[in-house]
């Protein structure tokens, strides 16, 4: 990973930030702090559209936070997944939509790694190439000769409309009948759609979140997709691949970080709401109740971003030493991070909403839009609840690793990272 920031051409807009080349994490980190005045500017922009608005997605993709996932042997900067969702709570402290967006167009590194050298050199012919991609339902693909004739009906289809390339998944069938993959179950594909063949269903109208674009896709007529331009959805985990293609979910990681932006969001807000009923008396004259809601809230954020961030340290550390696989319920604690994140937005919004009082309700007040947000992203898959009974199903059934952090050995001090290394 190169560490050089060197200076990146002038946007063209006027009011455009001046940002680093996209050539390292760090770099692209700091464009994400420089980046925020804009995603401010044009959150309104992003609502009235429905997807980001054109000034938003250049500077965003000048930045550089959609190529995050680029593997390391591409060329790619290969940040750490603790540096991905930092980058996503970031911009989704300002705006739900922009925050969701990184989230989502971030994971089209992660697809491109699976690429053999002849697909990938064509589709990506540079890393400013975001890529959308959504798996259900899932669609259907016939092997052929050379591919596969894709169609199907794809939902949740975020960043589409900035995307240059999409992305749908397909399950495989032979001659009428379905075709087996390395899990034993029906093979899953990633397929990279033809445009031309692909017909966007506008149908993005929703209570919060609005600007993510996610708007249905599909293709009826069967469409061509050469074999070179797929991956294995459900691939097995594989300790010997570059870090961020070891395992399959690691891919959803970042999108941990739009909950987190998303409550701290609220608190901010809460938080202003309240110093302006306080003018110039001290806090401590501030009622009991509202104060305790505001602490609460405010705990709510800082542990669940605390966790969050030692989730994401301790499982970079394995995915970062050659040949280390996650253990099962490292597998599963990744995932429960973002349902413990929405458990804490859940919290937080009631309270901030307590600490509004009525005036949440009022279009003029921008809480409003928070909670809408908030909600909205909570309707996700990844924010269910049902991940923590998964979490605690691998712990049953592993019980050398322990149920907490604190009791799990491959987890203590990095003992298990020192020893592989």
């Amino acid at each position: 990973m190169t560490t050089v920031d060197t200076p990146a051409e002038p946007l063209t807009g006027s009011t455009d930030p001046v940002l680093l080349a996209p050539d390292s994490a760090e770099a692209i980190v700091a464009n994400a702090h420089a980046i925020l005045p804009v995603v401010a500017e044009e959150a309104d922009e992003i609502e009235n559209l429905a997807r980001l608005s054109p000034r938003a997605a250049r500077v965003m993709r000048a930045a550089g936070v959609f190529e995050m996932g680029f593997p390391a042997f591409r060329g790619g900067v290969e940040a750490t997944l603790a540096q991905q969702v930092e980058v996503t709570a970031l911009v989704a402290a300002v705006d739900a939509s922009a925050g969701w967006n990184i989230g989502v167009l971030n994971a089209g590194g992660y697809y491109a790694g699976r690429l053999g050298d002849e697909a990938y050199a064509e589709l990506y012919p540079t890393r400013d190439m975001p890529t959308s991609g959504a798996f259900h339902p899932r669609g259907r693909a016939e092997r052929v000769d050379g591919g596969y004739l894709v169609t199907g009906e794809w939902n949740w289809g975020s960043g589409s409309y900035t995307a240059e390339h999409i992305v749908g998944g397909a399950e495989v069938f032979e001659n009428g009948e379905p075709v087996q993959g390395a899990d034993g179950k029906q093979m899953h594909l990633g397929f990279w759609l033809p445009r031309e063949a692909i017909e966007v269903a506008h149908n993005w109208q929703t209570l919060g979140v609005r600007g993510s674009g996610s708007t249905s896709y599909s293709i009826t007529e069967p469409a061509f997709v050469p074999a070179r331009y797929t991956f294995d959805r459900e691939g097995l985990d594989n300790p010997l691949a570059d870090p961020l293609n070891k395992s399959v979910p690691v891919s959803h990681f970042a999108l941990t970080g739009v909950v987190l932006g998303v409550a701290r969001h609220a608190v901010q807000l809460a938080g202003d709401f309240v110093r302006e009923r306080m003018g110039s008396i001290d806090a401590a004259k501030i009622d009991a109740a509202t104060r305790q809601a505001l602490g609460e809230a405010m705990g709510e954020v800082d542990f669940a971003y605390a966790g969050v961030r030692e989730v994401a340290r301790l499982t970079d550390e394995v995915l970062w030493t050659p040949g280390l696989g996650l253990t099962p319920v490292q597998k599963a604690r990744m995932t429960a991070a973002n349902a413990v994140a929405a458990n804490a937005l859940r919290r937080s919004l009631n309270l901030c909403m307590e600490i509004a009082s009525a005036r949440y309700i009022l279009d003029v007040n921008p809480i409003q839009r928070v909670i809408r947000d908030g909600m909205s992203a909570l309707a996700h898959a990844g924010t269910r609840r049902a991940h923590l009974a998964s979490y605690a199903s691998a712990a049953l059934n592993n019980p050398e690793c322990g149920y907490t952090i604190p009791d799990d050995v491959s987890n203590d001090g990095g003992a298990l990272v020192r020893e592989a290394r």
